[in-house]
């Protein structure tokens, strides 16, 4: 039986790929714990489930259960995605008004707590309300808000989902290309992600863009296909959507005998989208019409029409307000074909108006989302230069860095001799060298996962933090084993490094180039200061000795703490055969024990190859620490 965590995050993954029988069988175990916490969730996702399969009003009924549950609790965050899911319900059943207020309410908590991810899904769902009220601006913009948010993040099916919405803006004002290539591209996330229900979705938008630009065969081609992937899914509204699609361009290819049958197939579909009612009625009109029963086809559209005018859907209005008025004019009813006309003419204008008044908006929107968008990027690319990438995307998203570790480990390296080299150099020469140092050094950090936090003059700086726990079962390095390794390679890269220099720096380095690291281990303070020029550093009494070690270093060596050189006599100790080692601790007093000294049987055995060789130094005066017994560490 899982746990409680174990299944809040399967909800999770099921939510996310849109697996309805796995949100059901999540909420059947959860209930067993019987708990008020798992009865929120469990609420929840029987919610999620049922709205996937189109019951809305029982998907209501566990939606606000699992609210109630969440506000009890005191569970901000969990009645935040609950009232979401009640706005996604109101969405979908053509309740605007009631789903922009709860999309509102949810961000609202969202920006509060910091819920980056579900701020951007709030942020696309206020974009879906006012797409489907036709302010397509305002769509767009939101929708490119809750992009750049998912980029940021890495959410990849918060990426497919909104470039998939971005299309269908684009398919509402009559730019097929563009709509084509967005559908494309969330059909490709999709596929990528497994999201079965994303892929029939991206599929059959695809088709309506052939459909609305008279290509039938391939329309229908991919609703087909679509329509399979929600039959199997077992989506009703889903299958209801498409079979609908199926109908029209049946209907409108002429191909009437496959379309009746179409149409006897919906007859006993519940459909809970008024638009696809209307729809519907309106090709069982078309059909009516073409055997000849002009009066059943008017009552059929009149029918279509009351429905259109209760939901406030006024493209549907007009288009059946046209056929109307031409089926008056096959009846000679010029009372009739003047009532159907003049409101046909009245909202068709207010259509192309609105349409013309958008377009321009739209227009210009796009021009501010663009310019904000190279504005974005322009200060992203300070920042990458600037801040370590992971701390850059915080920065961004507009946290305060300010974090704490109980152990780091500080390397410093400094260029020794640097002012005699630099007097034989122009100023130049001396940035050029500079620059091929800190890149070769940046580079071992790369590989080592070790992050440079900045340079002073010649001296370099950079710490090993820790690092999440594998799920693997490979071993995460150790930061001691991570920051060993790197200034193992910096004495090697630097010695290699005046062989790839030009010739005039080359003769200014006649014995080569060498450098002294001190490595120190211990809690850190790493946060990021300013706002104009931000700089990212690490502060505590560790920082100071690490410097310490590398002052009080040798050319050629690495010179590092007791603290350090036992962590990492720990870690090698595992590599020992057999060997178990105990490593005592440093007094307060200043004391050290001695490191238990590696032979060179056990160092050369290739089963069990110690890679690093700790070599006591002495007691030394460490200028504001006293008497310290430090090592020289060496590679094996």
């Amino acid at each position: 039986m899982r746990t409680f965590e174990e299944l809040k995050e399967a909800v999770k993954k099921a939510t996310r790929i849109n697996d309805a029988a796995a949100l059901m069988e999540c909420a059947d175990e959860l209930d067993d714990l019987a708990t008020s916490e798992a009865e929120a969730v469990a609420h929840n996702s029987r919610g999620s489930a049922l709205s996937l399969h189109g019951d809305y009003s029982a998907a209501l009924e566990h939606f606000y259960r699992a609210l109630a549950s969440h506000d009890r609790l005191g569970n901000s965050s969990g009645a935040a995605g609950v009232t979401n899911n009640i706005g996604n319900v109101h969405h979908r059943t053509g309740n605007y008004p009631a789903a922009l207020e709860h999309f509102h309410r949810a961000l609202a908590v969202n920006e509060v707590l910091g819920n980056s991810r579900w701020v951007a899904i709030n942020i696309a769902n206020i974009g879906n309300v006012y797409h489907r009220t036709g302010n397509y601006p305002a769509a767009l913009e939101h929708y490119y808000r809750a992009l750049a948010i998912h980029e940021e993040l890495g959410e990849s099916s918060g990426v497919a989902l909104v470039t998939g919405n971005i299309g269908l803006v684009h398919e509402s004002t009559g730019n097929y290309p563009a709509a084509l290539e967005h559908h494309h591209r969330a059909l490709s996330l999709h596929e990528e992600l497994g999201d079965s229900r994303g892929v029939a979705f991206a599929t059959g938008n695809i088709g309506n863009v052939h459909g609305s630009t008279g290509n039938y065969p391939a329309a229908l081609e991919h609703y087909h296909r679509a329509l399979a992937m929600y039959d199997e899914l077992g989506d009703s509204s889903g299958v209801a959507n498409v079979t609908c699609n199926i109908l029209s361009a049946l209907t409108l290819s002429r191909e009437h005998a496959k379309a009746e049958a179409l149409l006897q197939t919906m007859e006993g579909m519940r459909i809970d989208n008024p638009g696809v009612v209307v729809q519907r009625e309106y090709n069982r009109a078309a059909l009516q019409e073409h055997h000849g029963n002009i009066d059943e086809a008017r009552a059929t559209l009149l029918s279509a029409l009351l429905i259109a005018q209760e939901h406030t859907l006024a493209s549907e209005q007009a288009e059946v307000h046209r056929t109307l008025r031409d089926l008056a004019l096959k009846q000679n009813d010029l009372a009739s074909y003047v009532e159907h006309n003049n409101e046909f003419t009245r909202i068709t204008e207010e259509i192309n108006g609105k349409d013309t008044a958008t377009k321009l908006a739209m227009q210009e929107k796009q021009r501010e989302i663009d310019a904000k968008d190279r504005e974005h990027q322009k200060y992203m690319a300070v920042l990458n230069s600037t801040l370590p990438i992971h701390i850059a995307s915080r920065v961004a998203r507009g946290e305060v860095v300010n974090d704490h570790h109980e152990n780091a480990a500080v390397i410093f390296l400094d260029i020794v001799g640097f002012t005699a080299i630099s007097d034989q150099l122009s100023s130049t020469e001396v940035v050029r060298l500079l620059e091929s140092v800190f890149t070769t050094l940046d580079d071992v950090c790369k590989i080592h996962d070790v992050v440079k936090i900045k340079t002073i003059g010649d001296s370099y700086m950079a710490v090993a933090f820790p690092q999440e726990s594998s799920k693997s079962e490979q071993r995460v390095a150790s930061i001691e084993e991570r920051a060993a390794n790197a200034a193992l390679d910096m004495l090697t890269a630097i010695a290699d490094l005046p062989e790839s220099l030009p010739e005039s720096l080359r003769e200014a380095l006649p014995e080569g180039l060498r450098v002294r690291i001190g490595i120190h281990c211990g809690p850190v303070t790493a946060g990021v200061i300013g706002t104009a020029r931000m700089q990212y550093d690490v502060w505590g009494d560790t920082v100071n000795v690490a410097s310490r070690m590398e002052s009080s270093g040798e050319p050629g060596r690495i010179h590092v703490s007791s603290s350090f050189a036992l962590a990492l006599n720990s870690e090698m100790a595992k590599w020992r055969n057999g060997e178990t080692a105990v490593i005592p601790s440093v007094s307060e007093e200043g004391e050290t024990a001695v490191i238990p000294s590696v032979s060179e049987e056990q160092r050369d055995s290739s089963q069990f190859p110690v890679p690093y060789s700790l070599r006591e130094r002495g007691a030394l005066e460490i200028k504001g620490k006293g008497l310290m017994t430090t090592y020289w560490l060496e590679g094996a």
